[in-house]
This record gives structure tokens, C-alpha cells and sequence, in this order.
């Protein structure tokens, strides 16, 4: 058996490049093909990372060079007879995702796929990861284990590293095989180090960056979202976790892995209770992967293929179901009220009514699609597609309410992830479509055929007034301090600035403006002979009536033309969920299991 040893160092670090070392003993044949991967687990797009790695070498055990040559875009053949041999490259490292990988002098971050080839075929078998950090004050954080004699670092935190063969410090840590190593990113900076128990278990928070956060606060309340989650599932899956936190200039999501995640938000999110609360939104969304995709998942995500697609009709599920948790969590731990429960998922009704794509895919369909569309949006997207995290999210609250409903608010969708994890992840079985549902239908005490056939494998109407009624409430469609009154006229554009140009960003299917020659790109000028832009395009179709014709004139490629088009209503842009004054016994029950409300 080969042993595979990975060492990543990085001596100048203002080049952008990590300096890999893949060292293998053990060869029994003559030829041997390294792959780099072209995507990473939890993005679902092809990303090429083979094109950053540059200045590859293959070397004997005496470091004499021995003969290679590329099989095709991402896998380097090299001709060895000897069981040693060590691969020396570079991976140019500057885009600051987390998917991706960055280095400048203020840290060092990467994910493993980015970085690491695989001797094809041998992904099963146990392999070394060594770091040496660009400075002596760089920390190394990730969920891998240390090895025996850097007890603790990987686990713990920073205990004292031991010096590199090369000089310099050198962190080392062991993973059970390559799909391990790849789903412990790592955190290599002098960043700062929360730390907190749960049932015994350490959670760490590595923060890289500075703004204006609170960090008891934040170590107290990612606690709290971490102590909910456990408290579905009756315990936590693994022996230590890490939250990596970038602060940087903007917004950049997160990813999830077995035991860490990475999360990136802007600097400036811990004062505002809105960015406030998006940022503990996506720490919790991010933690709650821990079960639904990591342990709970589709059964095509057994065994990835890191070449090329891995395909599923479950992200609706993975995703869906995590984006509304996220939401449970929060009010689950008293971070956000029921009340602004109910106002989010507001919100994220009238984002699904005004995506015309809705009436065109599905939520399996928009799963299975993720590698060609969620990914790579353009103008036409809210036309054709959507989103599986949104709609996903939508689908969990009606299926959660109807669960209830049947039972009595005896279970709920809590139980359909428990019975799932216990009768399929804790039997290392991944679930399939089909099997899904049984699940759901077995929770909910009979058939949720018509549920599925309508709402997740087409494309009906999701019925919100329906099943938020189960538990009381109504639904209540207007516009936002009722600006417009009954004069709610619109294009069906939406419009972006750019360089103080007023630009057509997206024309909606289901709006006046996609009949009438206006297209994505036009630039607006005037409505009825008077200049318009931005932030005042609005105001004048506000003074108009739903019917009325109005006269657009804009440029398309530097032409000047006029447009003639019947205005029709815009989309609501309010929606108030409130408890019915008139909601039974039966229903305000529902209601206070659901969101923990008297």
C-alpha cells in the first residue's frame, strides 16, 4: 500500500504561490497518474482548479527528475519504477472565497482541493499533511487531526509546533484518506481563537480579519445555535469543531465540511441587527450541514468524483431544508423573535412569486441543474430557473406545517431528519429521491404523493396561504409604507447604476416590459419626454395608473429609440404574516410548537 505524504509551504507569500510537496513510497508499478480536482464538495460548478498549479516536478528518491507528460487538463502521467517519489509544484493562490484558496502576508487559507493531487486510484488510503507557515507567529487552524508529536493543534488550537526539516516551524497533521484531508480546510495566520464546550466537545472560532465584532457575543451566540442543533439530533457527530471566520471588505458566503466550515462576512456586520443577524444566519445555516449533506446525504455523494460532475436531485433537500433551519435554529435560541421569523420568510415568499422561473423548474430539477445554472446566472435567469435554496426553504416550512398538522404537533420536520440520520447515516447509507419521501410519509402517519408530484418534482403553485392557515396565520400582500397606494405601475424591469447610466438588469417574463422590446442592457433616459434614472425611475411610474401607456426611451448600443409600453402592476414588495384573530385551538397549538411561541 502507498503512503502519501502532502507538505505546503509558503516562503513568499506576497507571490501568491503555496509551494506543494507530495511525497509517495510504497510504488508497485511502473506508472502513475496524479489528479488535481476540478470542484470542491459543496459547490457545485466546475472550477478548473488544475489551471492555477504551475512548475510541475516529479522526482526520484535521489531528487534526479523523471519523466511526465499531461494526460488531459488535470492529470499528470509520471513514468516511475521505483516505490518513491516526490511531486514538487506551485498553486498560484489569490482569489479570497471560501471555495477557493488565498496567500498574502496577512494569512494563508486554502481548501485541500485546490491544493492537492490524488494518486489515482489509492483516494482510500491514509495520508500526512505537513504545514509550514510563512511566519513564526502564523497559527495553523483546521478540523484535521495533529500527529502524535504536535498533540493538540489540530484539535486544540496552537500548541508549539516542531521544527521543519527545511527550517522554520512545521505544523503536522494525519487524515484517514484524501476525501478527509480535502474536507479540512485550513486557516494558517495570526488570527484570534474563541473557544467553547458543548456536552465536552471544543468548538473553536478562528477569526482572521477585524471589524467590529463582539467576540463574547459572538462565542456566546454561536454556542447557542450550536446547542439547538444538537438538541434535534440527541448529540453531536464528531470530537472537536472549527468555525473559520474571515472578516473581509464584503459579503462572501460560506462552505461546510464534516467537523469545520469556512464563513465570510463583512467586517462591519456585528453592530447592525440586520448584518448582524445575517452573519449568525450563516454560521448557524453552515453548522447545521454537520447533519443535512455531510452525514445525512443524497446517495450519489457517497463516493464523489472529483473530475467531473456528481450529480442529484436532493439539494433542494441538502440545501433547502439547511437554509430554513437556519431560521429554526435562530429562534430556537432566542437570537431572533418569532415575529421576525415570520417577517423573513416573508420576505423569501416574495422573492419565489417574483421569479417567473418558478413556473418553469423544478425543485428536483433545479438540484440536478445546480452545475449548469445556479452557479453561472445570467440576465435570463429569474425567467428560467430557480433557486433551489430558496424554493427548498419554502417546501421545508409547508412540509414541517403539514407534518404537524397530521400528527397533532406530535412530530415534525425535525423527525424526518432524525429518522433519516438514524436509519441511514448511522448505516453509512446515502438516501435516494424515492426513499426521501417514504421517510416523510412515514413521519407524516400516511401518502404525500400529490405533495411531491405538485410541489417538488413540478412546478404548482406553492400554496403559502394554505399552510401558514394550519397554523393560524395570514398573509397580507402590499407595498412597503404603502408608497404607491392603489397606483402600484410598473415596467417589470429591474434596473441597475452603473458609471450614473441607468441599465435594464433583468426584463421579467411575467412583466409588461419582455413583450415590448426592452432588453437586458438598454439603457433608460427618459419616461413620456422626462429624464429618469436609478432612483427616481420609480417615483414617475408611481404617478401613473396600472393600463395606462407610457412612452420608454432609452439606447441600445449607443441608438436612440422610443418604446411604447402598457404599464402593468408592479410586484409587491410587503408581505405581512400576522396570527389570525380567529385561529382555533388545533392551529395556535401548531403554531407555539413551531416557533416556541406562547
Amino acid at each position: 500500500m502507498s503512503t502519501i505524504r502532502y507538505t505546503v509551504s509558503m516562503p513568499q507569500p506576497e507571490t501568491h504561490l503555496f509551494h506543494v510537496e507530495v511525497a509517495v513510497s510504497g510504488l508497485a508499478q511502473p506508472v502513475h497518474d496524479f489528479v488535481m480536482p476540478s470542484w470542491t464538495p459543496g459547490s457545485y460548478l466546475i472550477r478548473e482548479f488544475a489551471r492555477h498549479v504551475q512548475e510541475f516536478q516529479a522526482l526520484d528518491a535521489s531528487g534526479t527528475p523523471l519523466p511526465w507528460h499531461k494526460l488531459n487538463k488535470n492529470t499528470w502521467r509520471v513514468e516511475s519504477g521505483a516505490p518513491d517519489l516526490t511531486l514538487r509544484y506551485k498553486v498560484y493562490a489569490n482569489e479570497l472565497t471560501v471555495r477557493t484558496s488565498h496567500l498574502d502576508t496577512s494569512h494563508g487559507y486554502f481548501n485541500g482541493a485546490n491544493l492537492f493531487v490524488y494518486l489515482d486510484g489509492q483516494r482510500g488510503h491514509p495520508v500526512e499533511l505537513r504545514i509550514v507557515p510563512a511566519h513564526s507567529d502564523w497559527k495553523v487552524a483546521t478540523g484535521l487531526p495533529a500527529t502524535p508529536a504536535d498533540y493538540g493543534v489540530g484539535n486544540g488550537g496552537s500548541v508549539g509546533p516542531r521544527p521543519s526539516e527545511t527550517g522554520g516551524l512545521r505544523y503536522a497533521f494525519r487524515a484517514d484518506d484524501y476525501d478527509h484531508l480535502i474536507d479540512c480546510p485550513v486557516e494558517i495566520s495570526n488570527h484570534r481563537l474563541l473557544r467553547f464546550e458543548v456536552d465536552g466537545v471544543l468548538h473553536r472560532i478562528a477569526v482572521w480579519g477585524h471589524g467590529n465584532e463582539d467576540p463574547e457575543r459572538l462565542r456566546a451566540d454561536t454556542q447557542a445555535v450550536v446547542q439547538v442543533a444538537r438538541d434535534i439530533f440527541g448529540g453531536l457527530p464528531y470530537d472537536n469543531y472549527l468555525f473559520i471566520l474571515h472578516l473581509t471588505e464584503r459579503r462572501g458566503g460560506g462552505l461546510e465540511h464534516r467537523n469545520s466550515s469556512t464563513n465570510a462576512v463583512s467586517r462591519w456586520s456585528f453592530r447592525k441587527p440586520a448584518d448582524y443577524e445575517r452573519a449568525i444566519a450563516l454560521l448557524a445555516h453552515e453548522f447545521f450541514h454537520t447533519w443535512n449533506v455531510k452525514r445525512i446525504l443524497p446517495a450519489s455523494f457517497q463516493d464523489f468524483e472529483y473530475r467531473w460532475e456528481t450529480y442529484t436531485r436532493l439539494l433542494w433537500v441538502m440545501e433547502g431544508f439547511t437554509t430554513y433551519y437556519e431560521l429554526v435554529l435562530l429562534v430556537r435560541a432566542g437570537l431572533i423573535t418569532p415575529e421576525r421569523m415570520l417577517a423573513i420568510l416573508g420576505e423569501r415568499i416574495l422573492r419565489l412569486l417574483q421569479t417567473p422561473g418558478r413556473h418553469f423548474q423544478s425543485a428536483e430539477s433545479a438540484s440536478f441543474d445546480a452545475w449548469i445554472k445556479f452557479y453561472r446566472p445570467d440576465e435570463n435567469t429569474q425567467n428560467t430557473t430557480v433557486s433551489y435554496y430558496l424554493k427548498g426553504s419554502l417546501i421545508a416550512m409547508l412540509l414541517d406545517l403539514e407534518i404537524r398538522e397530521r400528527t397533532g404537533s406530535q412530530r415534525s420536520l425535525d423527525d424526518v431528519l432524525v429518522k433519516t440520520y438514524r436509519d441511514y447515516t448511522l448505516h453509512q447509507r446515502g438516501i435516494t429521491d424515492d426513499e426521501f419521501q417514504a421517510v416523510c410519509e412515514e413521519v407524516a402517519g400516511g401518502s404525500l404523493q400529490a405533495f411531491f408530484d405538485d410541489y417538488v418534482r413540478g412546478v404548482a403553485e406553492l400554496p403559502f396561504e394554505t399552510y401558514l392557515a394550519k397554523a393560524g396565520l395570514a398573509m397580507t400582500f402590499g407595498y412597503k409604507g404603502d408608497e404607491y397606494g392603489e397606483r402600484a405601475a410598473g415596467l417589470g424591469v429591474r434596473v441597475k447604476d452603473e458609471d450614473g447610466h441607468t441599465l435594464v438588469q433583468t426584463v421579467f417574463a411575467d412583466g409588461p416590459a419582455y413583450h415590448a422590446d426592452i432588453s437586458p442592457g438598454d439603457e433608460i433616459i427618459a419616461i413620456d419626454g422626462y429624464r429618469v434614472g436609478k432612483e427616481t425611475i420609480g417615483d414617475r411610474l408611481g404617478d401613473r395608473q396600472i393600463g395606462e401607456r407610457v412612452t420608454v426611451t432609452c439606447f441600445r448600443r449607443d441608438e436612440l429609440r422610443s418604446v411604447e409600453i402598457t404599464l402593468g402592476q408592479r410586484p409587491f414588495n410587503r408581505l405581512d404574516i400576522t396570527p389570525r384573530a380567529d385561529a382555533t385551538a388545533e392551529q395556535r397549538e401548531i403554531y407555539e410548537g413551531w416557533l416556541g411561541a406562547a
